[in-house]
Order: C-alpha cells, then structure tokens, then sequence
C-alpha cells in the first residue's frame, strides 16, 4: 500500500505529467505566437498522455513490452491502431445514428471488434502465441485507436465553438479515461485469447475468449451510454465505476504474468 501511495515516484506518472505540460505548453505558445502549426503536436501529446502512461505500468508490472519485437509492437501502434479505427469509423457510420441516441450502445461492439482484428491478424499468423505477446500487441493497438480518436475530438472541438483551450480541456480529461477503457478493455480480450491459444498452439474460438469479448463491449457499451445519453447528472458519475470495474478485471486477467518470465518468452518466438 505505501508503494501504491508513492505513485509520483514511478516513470509512468513522470511521463504522463511531462507529456501533459507539453501538450499545454504548446497549446500556451501557439495562442501567444498565433502559430497553429504547433496544434498536432500538442493534440498528440495530450492524447498519447494517459495511454502511454498505462504501457508504462503495465510493463513495469508485467513485462510485456519485451515479450514481442519492438518493430511489431511499433507496426501494431501505427497500422492496426489505424485499421481498427478505420474498420470502426467505417461500422459506426453504417449502424450507429445521430438521430437514435439508444444506438450508441452499439459502439462498444463495434469499436472491440475493431480493435481485435489487427491482434488477431497476427496470431492466425501462427507467431507471438503467448499471453504476454497478446498483451502487447492488444495495447498496443488499442494506445494507436486511442490516441487518433482523442485527436479527432480535439479537431472537432476547435472547428466549434470550443477553441483550442477547450480541445485541449478534453484531451486531459480523455487522458485520465482512455487508459482505463480503450486500453483495458482491448487488453482483456487479448489476456484471455492468448492464453487459451498459447495452450492451444493455435487460435480456437471458446467460452472464456466470448465470455471476455462481451464483457469487454458490454462496459464499453456502458460506459458510452453513461456519457452520451440523457438520463440524470448523478447517474453519470457511474462511468467511474465502469472505468474501476474495467481496470480492475484487466489486472486481475494479467496478474500472473511477470517481467522476467516475459523476457525469458522472446527467445522462443524467433
């Protein structure tokens, strides 16, 4: 518990700290100069804040950061990042409508399904079938889906009435949640799956790895309609429970894993 209390001393809080005043820092000189060109970067620190801050942890904790080669993990973050968004944007335009609040609760199937595609490319691919490569690779996936979609906020915001200050407003604030919904919830699918396919040898569908998937799109699913729906301010802080409910099942899926036992698996998926 007092290694908990010391959070401030550990890298992940020193790199979301330092991420988050540069975002703003940006965002102070480019309204001082009137330089917008400093806009993206301040829209990706601010969004990269809070997810990279969470791989940090849950490397730290686990080791899973070696347990793949890091151009695969930086390929999942790029282009399955990207083709999850992509496949995600492209299902919500067809099924979810802005003039049926109720279909937001399709999001959360949706988007989990996206986000599943890319890890799941590379696992029919017959390598990196342990847990802790599924980890990896699901983070990793779910940080670069993160990261855009804050960033595509942030865009919209400014071309409203928000400004500048209030994308950036939202960015911290999508900082302090996306660790504990995108990331975690992707990165508990991926626990279950790769577990059971590293038993197996090989991918097979079966009732833990549905079990997590639903669960997974049920609390994204929740946590959407919380935010998004009209029902009473009080019942929105409910979210915070989702989020902690969200953490908690993806530590307790990834509890076993270690970082020596992660480092001694990289050898083997030569």
């Amino acid at each position: 518990m007092r290694e908990h209390l010391r959070f401030y001393r550990h890298r992940w809080f020193t790199a979301w700290i330092a991420m988050i005043a540069l975002s703003f820092s940006l965002i102070a000189v480019m309204q001082a100069a009137g330089n917008e060109a400093l806009l993206p970067a301040a829209f990706f620190y601010g969004a990269a804040a809070g997810p990279i801050a969470l791989l940090l942890a849950t490397h730290d904790r686990t080791g899973i950061g070696v347990s793949v080669p890091a151009m695969t993990l930086m390929g999942m973050f790029l282009f399955g990042g990207g083709v999850a968004l992509l496949l995600g944007g492209c299902l919500d335009s067809l099924l979810v409508s802005p003039k049926d609040d109720i279909s937001i609760l399709r999001v959360g199937w949706i988007e989990e399904s996206a986000k599943f595609v890319p890890p799941l490319a590379v696992a029919l691919t017959g390598r990196h079938l342990t847990k802790a490569a599924g980890v990896a690779l699901g983070l990793s996936c779910a940080t670069g889906f993160a990261i855009m979609e804050s960033m595509a906020y942030a865009w919209k915001n400014v071309a409203g009435e928000g400004g500048v200050v209030g994308a950036g407003t939202i960015l911290f604030l999508r900082g302090l949640t996306t660790p504990f919904s995108h990331l975690v919830w992707t990165g508990l699918i991926c626990a279950v799956a790769f577990d059971a396919w590293q038993i197996r040898g090989r991918v097979a569908v079966t009732l833990p790895i549905v079990t997590a998937f639903v669960t997974a799109a049920v609390l994204h699913s929740l946590s959407d309609g919380l935010l998004v729906l009209d029902i009473p301010r009080p019942a929105r802080l409910l979210f915070l429970a989702v989020a902690a409910v969200s953490y908690w099942l993806f530590h307790l899926a990834t509890r076993d894993l270690r970082p020596r036992e992660a480092a001694d698996r990289l050898p083997s998926l030569a």
